[in-house]
């Protein structure tokens, strides 16, 4: 049982703080114009975000694949950045994909493992994609269990699901993908598992089943976008976006997420779901800084001290460093040895948890600086 804080109270313990004496540097502290990240694909990114919300988590139809991503990659799915066709074993690449299979608006993907290392035991990856009408997604399942090679098996409730399990390369892990058309979207299972002989083929299936009951279920709440509005559709939440430090190349992962969508996103996904329902989190805005915006500030605090307690990351912490001049009530840490890890500082702003990096420790600190202050403005 991992305890997350105190409960029953809703008073900060945080210490009062003046904001003007916090160093900047050369950072601004005026709330970004959010229109200026827009691109002719922000609005099928802001789409695709609101797929994730309504897609299951592996570990919520399966306790068994309680980890997520070890590795950093975009689970948004759109036009400009489409799934890799190889990966469910079809030959093409990835730029091919919308020609090969027109009307893809958005979606978005997931991705689970049995074992903390993912070569250590089964993993799970599921699309669920929104095309442009229900002969699209049919057409695109028709194609694609063409071209990928294996044998076709049933998927027990779902007769009209295509089932290929996927030779083996050599060494490399066996492989099961299945492809189900459900109205206009297209929903894909690619399960690979680089430690059972043979690939146990009930069990499997069995998961893409229980995937496609979740899914097909959580659909109904899916309120679709009309084609035309996704374009549209706003970029900021609540104004959270606008007052998150700024990142320093754009792409599409800058974005305010509902929590569950962040849930998806994490490596540890199981205690930062109970740390989440702790803490009260709604939103989570990724950009320069990770901003999380708890019910209020002990939440927020609660919310810190589940990621002191490690109980939300794998990785190792680097050590202690001292805490920014004039802020006390921040934990931060050196750079990893082999500055893999770059210098971090985590600290709340009432009910915001601030999780941010720098290039060296004084960069980080006006990071820390220009942050709080944005957010201080804005409680």
């Amino acid at each position: 049982m991992i305890t997350l804080g105190a409960c029953g109270s809703n008073e900060s313990t945080a210490p009062s703080i003046d904001a003007t004496n916090l160093d900047v540097g050369n950072y601004s502290t005026t709330p970004l114009d959010v229109e200026t990240l827009r691109k002719p694909s922000s609005g099928a990114v802001r789409e695709a975000i609101r797929i994730g919300d309504i897609t299951p988590i592996p570990f919520e139809y399966d306790s068994r694949f309680a980890f997520g991503l070890d590795y950093p990659r975009s689970q948004i799915i759109t036009p400009d950045e489409p799934p890799y066709p190889d990966e469910f074993g079809i030959d093409l690449k990835r730029e091919q994909f919308t020609t090969e299979f027109p009307g893809l608006v958005a979606g978005w993907r997931t991705h689970a493992t049995r074992r903390l290392n993912s070569g250590m035991g089964r993993n799970i990856d599921t699309y669920t994609v929104r095309f442009d009408s229900t002969d699209s997604a049919r057409n695109a399942v028709d194609k694609m269990g063409r071209l990928a090679p294996g044998d076709t098996h049933p998927v027990d409730g779902y007769p009209q699901a295509i089932a290929k399990v996927i030779p083996p390369e050599s060494e490399n892990s066996a492989k099961i993908s299945t492809w189900l058309a459900h109205e206009d979207m297209v929903l894909i299972v690619h399960i690979t598992d680089p430690v059972s002989r043979p690939l146990d083929l009930r069990d499997n299936t069995e998961l893409v089943r229980k995937f496609y009951s979740s899914q097909i279920q959580r659909l109904q709440t899916y309120s679709r976008t009309a084609l035309a509005a996704i374009s549209q559709l706003p970029l900021d939440f609540d104004g959270m976006l606008s007052r998150t430090f700024p990142a320093e190349k754009a792409t599409s992962k800058i974005a305010a997420y509902p929590a569950h969508v962040a849930l998806s996103q994490m490596q540890m996904p199981v205690p930062a779901s109970a740390a989440f329902t702790d803490a009260g989190v709604d939103v989570v805005v990724q950009s320069g800084a990770i901003v999380y915006r708890a019910k209020d500030a002990a939440g927020a605090e609660r919310l810190s001290a589940a990621f002191a307690n490690g109980v939300l990351s794998a990785g190792q912490p680097t050590g202690e460093a001292a805490p920014p001049p004039n802020l006390p009530s921040a934990s931060c840490s050196p750079a990893g040895p082999d500055r893999s890890q770059p210098p971090t500082c985590r600290f709340t702003v009432g009910r915001y948890l601030v999780r941010i990096a720098g290039a060296n420790l004084q960069d980080t600190y006006q990071r820390v600086g220009a942050q709080y202050r944005l957010l201080a403005d804005h409680d």
